[in-house]
This record gives structure tokens, sequence and C-alpha cells, in this order.
């Protein structure tokens, strides 16, 4: 058997186009190819978004309930606001933190496969646990952000919101590029700043898409999550790139070189191949 060929390339932008600000960014695009690979990818991309659901979902209830024991004070809270217990709300930031902290390894892994959805590439719902190699940097990059998050609300709300745009891409930074969660986070921040409104204009929608998913009992959240998870991979592909790897082998190159000679010499009709096959090799994501 022949060694296979390796070549790899870069789709879309890259860090330092992305620094410089040197990059496509429309809303309106973004988000109609963000609705084309939701659908396109449905049936495949859903268990992988059911099961990030349901394991922040638990997550959240365990910390909840370890915290306020009995849950149904919850419920009577906004029955009764006036019997709300003291530190409630408190255990519900802590909950929420714990849930985003704890499932951030597999919430990589779901961005991962949204991102190469983008770059045409297919997925299966194993891929989910693409993001566990990286489990330390990943699970310290997302406290930094929540933190900071928690810190700059307590000063100016505002500020807060723009931290959650500002380090938006950082996770798929350290699982793609291999950056620290200290530099993912800066050349997160710097990168978006250079194109903020468009990137804020696309994630208020993607927003207005999760309030209509919980408007339908939550069983719009099948589509608005995969659609906000796809609108971060065509973002993310279009400032920073995407590592692509191709794969072919010295015999199945020299057979289609063959074949591509044959071809020349026996028939007359120049019509090239469709762009949408490959021969001899493969596609893959290096990540």
């Amino acid at each position: 058997m022949s060694d296979p060929i390796e070549k790899n390339f870069n789709l879309g932008g890259s860090v330092d186009k992305a620094l410089a600000g040197d990059y496509e960014l429309k809303p309106a695009s973004v988000i109609s190819e963000a609705w084309q690979l939701t659908m396109r990818n449905f049936l495949s991309f859903s268990p992988a978004v059911i099961l990030l659901i349901a394991i922040q979902a638990v997550i959240f209830i365990v910390a909840l309930k370890l915290q306020i024991g009995d849950l149904s004070a919850i419920l009577n809270m906004f029955q009764d606001p006036e019997s709300m217990e003291p530190g409630i709300f408190q255990s519900i930031f802590v909950a929420n933190f714990s849930y985003e902290v704890v499932a951030a390894p597999i919430y990589a892994g779901v961005a991962l496969m949204a991102m190469s959805h983008a770059a045409g590439l297919r997925t299966e719902t194993r891929h989910i646990t693409k993001g566990l190699p990286f489990m330390m940097p990943v699970i310290l990059v997302t406290m930094l952000n929540l933190l900071s998050q928690a810190i700059a609300g307590a000063l100016l709300p505002f500020l807060s919101l723009y931290l959650s745009l500002a380090f938006s891409n950082a996770v798929l930074l350290v699982c793609e590029k291999r950056l620290t969660p200290i530099k993912a986070l800066w050349t997160s921040m710097r990168a978006v700043n250079k194109r903020i409104f468009s990137i804020a204009v696309i994630y208020l929608v993607t927003m207005f898409a999760f309030v209509a998913g919980m408007m339908l009992y939550g069983l719009g959240l099948v589509i608005a999550v995969p659609f906000f998870f796809h609108a971060k991979g065509i973002i993310y592909r279009n400032m920073f790139g995407i590592r692509l790897q191709v794969v072919a082998t010295q015999d199945a190159s020299k057979q289609e070189s063959e074949n591509d000679d044959h071809f020349n010499d026996s028939d007359d009709d120049n019509t090239p191949p469709s762009s949408g096959t490959h021969r001899g090799g493969s596609n893959t994501f290096d990540a």
C-alpha cells in the first residue's frame, strides 16, 4: 500500500486577516447560509444538539438542587414573590455557571461540528466528543469568559453584553487554532472589534430565534440552537479560517492521472467533472 499524500490548506480567513479587519461578514449572507446549513444537516445534527441541551439541563438541575434542596421553591417564587427565599437568585447564578463550565467540552464539540458544516464537511453524532481532548483549556477559557462577564455586568450591564460578543470565538480558537485561553480571548476580542456591528446583528437574529423557539413550548429550540451554532461556525470561518487536510493515496493519484490521459486521447467532450465529485482522496478537518 502506498503512503498517502497529505496537503493542508486554509478555508476562509486567517488570524492575521481577522486582526487586521480584512474579512467579509455580511449579516444577511451569514443568516441565509446558517439557515441553509441548519436545514441541510437537521437530521444528523439534531441528536447532538438535543444531547447537549439534556446534559446542560441535568447539570443545572443537580447544581440547583444541591444548593436549595427543594426545587419547588422556584415555583413558589413565581406564585408568591413575597415568600421568595433569600439567596435564590445567587443559587440560580451558580447553577447556570456550573452547567456552562462543566458542559463546556460538549459545547465545544457541537461548535466544532457546526464549524465543519460551514466547511462543507459531514458530521456524525459521535463527533460531539471532539471537544474532550481540549477539556482543560476549554473549561478555563469558559470560566474566564463567564467571570469577566459577571464582573462587567456588576459594573455596567451593557459591558457584559459586549464581552459576550467579544469572546464569542474564544472556544473555537482554543480547539481549532490551539491558542491558549488568554490568547484566544484577546484574539477574539481584537478581531470582533473590527466588525462588531455586523456580528451584533447576526447574534441578535439568533436571539430572536431562541425566543421564538421558547414560545413554541421549547420545541423550536431544536432548530434555533443548530441555527445559532451554524451562524457561529460561519462567522469563525470568515474571520479566522478553517484548516483542512486533503488526503490521497499515490495509487489513486496515479490511476486518476492515467484515466485523465485516456480521457484526453479518446474523448472529445471537454465538460469538467462535477465539483462535488472527489476521486482518490478525502477531505478531513484537522482538529
